[in-house]
């Protein structure tokens, strides 16, 4: 079996959209023949954590390193100070002192300070094993400047994947024109020096390819089958559900407002509105409060990724929201799950990749994020045909190519070609 060395700084039992690609390639690599060996950091002070995901990990090879970067360090001034109200006072202000600076002093990003505990990591792992192929994944895009010095010593072939770009990505942001220039040529760097190069997009990989457009291959993030097992059941309410984060690029203000107009035409306890997620921006509890909506529309905070799973297969509507100026390449990676759901989606959504990709899916009605008026109108239309009880008729041939095996196959292609020399430069 061949043995690769995977770079991920985001891993279970860390939970959100970030840690899945990786988590499930590296679950479902044995079974193509190449055993993963990931590298990632210790426990850190994070949105959200899910430890369940540690029980389909439990077969992989992990090594957990220690970091100096700010969420690793919080994490551990946190647990020294145990339930402590003053000590948690002075970590939130320490928190948001380091938060500001980092911004300005770390390039590429914070998490380049767990760079020397990881080649540490790696070092020791090229005396005990034989390694065929390094996969890095970003962002961190510092991750791809750790593997790119790998590579320099030990001579090995190497994937870069891209979650999101970097010079200017959605969650990438330069804080100046010179954080630009340096991110532009690190970038260029890493594209230049990467035997192959990974991406999530059509959309990154046309930016990402401007200069070596054959070393540039397109796989998306997906969903796992075995997850999406439980059958809908016709339910007693009208049942929405949004699943993923409130902030960047997630605004829930119109819907609120077309749920307000929503609860005074049919009432309240005609419907049940699910927000399952984190809630990045601190204040959707309290504009949930502030519309009226507190006995009909809830904000969970994060759930499991199973109990988030289970809950979009027994929506009886699911939520897609997009704002705030997202890239035309951006893709939720709760797009293919809302897919595999298999229930009916309202997207209240700019026009870009993700909003794409669920109408050629079959069961979508797509709104413009800014207009209240139709946001009204689909609700109307969606709680009709929940009356009514209409089914709907997804594209299961279009769905499935999203499984991550299927995903996971198309990778192993790559690492064929890329250990056989066969990649393009």
């Amino acid at each position: 079996m061949k043995k690769i060395l995977i770079l991920s700084y985001y891993f279970p039992p860390m939970g959100m959209g970030g840690t899945q690609r990786i988590m499930n390639f590296a679950k479902s690599l044995p079974g193509f023949g190449w055993q993963p060996y990931v590298v990632t950091v210790k426990d850190i002070v994070y949105h959200a954590h899910d430890p369940q995901l540690l029980q389909e990990i439990s077969a992989i090879n992990v090594t957990r390193t220690e970091s100096l970067d700010p969420a690793r360090l919080l994490a551990r001034f946190s647990r020294g100070g145990g339930n402590n109200s003053a000590h948690a006072a002075a970590a939130g202000k320490i928190k948001k002192l380091i938060y500001r600076l980092i911004s300005y002093l770390l390039i590429p990003d914070s998490k380049i300070l767990w760079q020397p505990f990881a080649l540490r990591a790696v070092n020791r792992l090229f005396r005990c094993e034989k390694f065929d192929l390094i996969l890095s994944s970003g962002p961190p895009h510092s991750c791809h400047l750790l593997a790119y010095k790998i590579t320099q010593k030990h001579k090995i072939p190497w994937i870069a994947d891209f979650r999101d770009g970097w010079a200017g990505g959605d969650f990438q942001r330069n804080q100046s024109m010179p954080h630009r220039w340096f991110d532009c040529r690190l970038q260029k760097k890493i594209i230049g020096a990467a035997t192959h190069i990974t991406v999530v997009s059509e959309g990154l990989a046309q930016i990402l390819a401007a200069e070596r457009p054959q070393a540039v291959t397109v796989i998306t993030n997906g969903y796992d089958d075995a997850c999406f097992s439980a059958e809908y059941q016709p339910t007693s309410k009208f049942e929405l559900v949004h699943s993923g984060s409130i902030g960047n690029f997630v605004n829930p203000d119109l819907l609120l407002r077309a749920l307000q107009r929503f609860a005074t035409e049919f009432g309240h306890e005609t419907f049940h509105m699910r927000f399952i997620g984190a809630d990045m921006s601190g204040v959707l509890q309290d504009k949930i409060a502030a519309a009226g909506l507190a006995a009909s529309v809830e904000s969970t905070g994060y759930l499991s990724h199973q109990t988030t799973v289970h809950a979009l297969q027994k929506a009886d509507l699911l939520i897609y929201l997009v704002s705030g100026g997202a890239s035309k390449s951006f893709i939720p990676g709760k797009t293919f799950e809302y897919l595999a759901a298999n229930r009916p989606v309202l997207a209240i959504a700019e026009d870009v990749e993700g909003t794409r990709l669920l109408l050629e899916g079959g069961m979508t009605k797509w709104v413009a994020a800014d207009e209240t008026e139709k946001i009204y109108a689909g609700l109307r239309i969606f709680y009709k045909e929940y009356l009514e009880r209409q089914v709907h008729h997804a594209d299961l041939h279009f769905t499935c190519e999203f499984e991550w095996k299927k995903l996971t196959a198309k990778l192993v292609k790559i690492l064929a070609a890329v250990t056989n020399g066969a990649a393009a430069n």
